[in-house]
């Protein structure tokens, strides 16, 4: 009996220092935002503008690889924050052919075309620097603009393409 009551102090005990080690070994996560974005972005720059497109809306429902590819995307709050960016003065867009700034009306003016609607937005554009600490092994990337680009389709609701709207350039 007396054994026993040895070994489960033991054990209580080595269970404590346990828990004591594991949780003296944790660091505190700082979320200060200049403090996260000065670690990632630390390395070597090794891609100064990677530009690539993303499809954010699945047309075929029964394309399961997309579907869940897309499916912890907020599509529609994605596509109000950047236009709301740009009516609210946050984020200035840009003409993507001429790359001249458009203003708060010119924006509006795209959406008042009638073959435009936000629903139709389903792909975006990322011109993106990439970073990779070799000390931290952490890859990172900082985006530089987001172009947004709408479905254009026919008649009959086939995809022809997308047609690019506008970019914005993120601080």
């Amino acid at each position: 009996m007396r054994m026993k009551l040895n070994k489960a102090k033991h054990i209580v005990i080595i269970t404590m220092c346990f828990f004591v080690f594991c949780t003296s070994c944790t660091q505190k996560s700082n979320t200060n935002s200049s403090v996260i974005e000065e670690n990632i972005l630390s390395g070597e720059l090794l891609a100064d503008t990677i530009i690539y497109s993303v499809v954010i809306k699945n047309r075929d429902s029964l394309d399961q690889w997309a579907e869940k590819s897309l499916s912890k995307l907020n599509r529609k709050r994605m596509v109000d924050q950047i236009f709301e960016s740009v009516y609210e003065h946050q984020a200035e867009a840009y003409d993507y052919v001429t790359e001249a700034p458009m203003s708060v009306s010119d924006v509006k003016a795209i959406e008042d075309k009638e073959d435009f609607s936000r629903d139709k937005v389903a792909k975006l554009q990322f011109w993106e620097a990439w970073y990779y600490d070799e000390e931290q092994v952490v890859m990172s990337k900082k985006v530089l603009s987001v172009l947004v680009a709408y479905e254009a389709t026919t008649d009959d609701g086939d995809l022809l393409g997308y047609k690019a709207a506008f970019y914005i350039k993120t601080k």
